[in-house]
């Protein structure tokens, strides 16, 4: 039996290889609060996991629910760092900052320009690394256009 990806086996990947000091959090008393506490270098933050097995045909849901997107939404607002991390497949991997955008269930192009970070393919030893790095930064900086056409093309 092959090796399938669950949410479950994308936080012991993300565990395994993110080079971020990371503990999963099983909180049934406060709603939305994210699954994943990370710090490094005295930087901390939150993740929320999401897999998805395959790309949607036209509109991306996330599996967000609202009181995740809120407590992202508060969280930033008061300066901290709060994340959903999502794999598609196994071939695609994002970061976002802007959870709440999910909520209207945007086009994939739009989803595509809500993103903070992406890595199509494989990760290697520098692909966690620069998922570490992102992890850490207060701004979200957009990925290039063209990047983001490149991607579609070959999806």
């Amino acid at each position: 039996m092959g090796n399938i990806m669950s949410e479950k086996n994308f936080w012991n990947l993300v565990r395994d290889n993110c080079p971020v000091n990371m503990h999963r959090v099983e909180n049934s008393v406060m709603r939305g609060m994210p699954d994943v506490h990370y710090i490094r270098n005295g930087q901390s933050g939150w993740i929320e996991l999401k897999y998805l097995a395959k790309w949607p045909s036209k509109r991306f849901a996330s599996g967000l629910m609202l009181n995740q997107m809120m407590w992202n939404k508060q969280y930033r607002e008061q300066g901290g760092n709060s994340w959903v991390l999502i794999r598609i497949g196994k071939e695609f991997t994002a970061l976002l900052a802007d959870a709440e955008s999910l909520y209207g269930k945007p086009t994939i192009q739009e989803f595509m320009n809500l993103l903070t970070w992406f890595h199509a393919g494989n990760f290697k030893e520098e692909n966690w690394e620069e998922l570490a790095q992102n992890l850490m930064k207060k701004e979200t900086i957009k990925v290039s256009g063209k990047n983001i056409i490149n991607f579609q093309e070959r999806a």
